[in-house]
């Protein structure tokens, strides 16, 4: 008996493939032109992305995570697998490697030329200067950063390329000094491990928690018959007419409790 092979219409994978084989690639194109067009294509090119081993491994399987990165790269007019190459999760937060985030900052557009470091001293003592110009100024402006000031040196690149590192730690102050817009929400894993490091060390740091309904309750039992409350929570306000808005919630939270 013969074989009949039936045929379907072509997954939207296969699409996907045969529109990146199709495509007539030109030195002199702009880089967005491989972006997607659309929310739909996007989300496409994270499903791929995440089915991919061209991606880090903590990309590989979250179409999630990878749809964010694909939207990054969308604002930089970069390749989102170069881009995702270029992640890390520093307590379930993205970073992005503090080469990636220079590359951004000398081709966001809104530099005249492109930031210029300078070094001297060497050791503990090294300095780094970062000059540039943004279009539009005239004024030169200038970062400095000592390395001494550094806490945060978890890369190894601290000890075998200091110059380099200080550079990418100064550019970066750079930006967020005189262009914070280009790198608003983007930071590096050493910006990450501060913050985290330094977390909670402030003496006025205090945890909020919302105020629940059974709370309104418990403050509510502590009142007295006269309206005041009792000894043990003295800010009562007393002589007042009417009840606040507080009070009010809370006497519709105990009519509901003893209904």
């Amino acid at each position: 008996m013969a074989t009949v092979l039936a045929t379907t219409e072509p997954t939207q994978e296969r699409k996907a493939v045969a529109a990146i084989r199709n495509t007539q690639l030109d030195a002199g194109a702009p880089r967005s032109m491989f972006m997607p067009a659309n929310m739909g294509e996007a989300m496409e090119l994270a499903r791929l992305m995440a089915n991919s081993n061209f991606v880090p491994p903590h990309l590989r399987g979250k179409p999630g995570d990878c749809l964010a990165v694909v939207m990054q790269a969308g604002r930089w007019a970069m390749d989102p697998f170069a881009v995702g190459n270029k992640t890390y999760f520093v307590s379930d937060r993205m970073a992005y490697e503090a080469q990636l985030v220079n590359a951004v900052i000398n081709s966001a557009g809104v530099l005249d030329g492109r930031l210029q470091p300078e070094w001297e001293g060497e050791g503990n003592e090294l300095v780094c200067t970062v000059r540039g110009k943004i279009k539009g100024d005239p004024q030169v402006k200038t970062r400095r950063v000592a390395i001494k000031t550094i806490t945060t040196r978890n890369s190894p690149l601290w000890k075998q390329d200091p110059e380099q590192q200080l550079a990418y730690y100064a550019s970066r102050a750079w930006a967020r000094l005189h262009a914070p817009e280009v790198l608003m929400g983007v930071y590096t894993p050493d910006e990450l491990d501060t913050a985290m490091s330094t977390a909670g060390a402030a003496d006025d740091v205090r945890e909020i928690r919302p105020l629940t309904s059974a709370a309104l309750l418990g403050h509510a039992e502590e009142a007295t018959n006269d309206g005041t409350l009792s000894d043990d929570n003295p800010t009562a306000a007393e002589g007042r007419d009417e009840p606040d808005m507080g009070e009010r919630i809370t006497d519709d939270l105990l009519a509901q409790h003893q209904g």
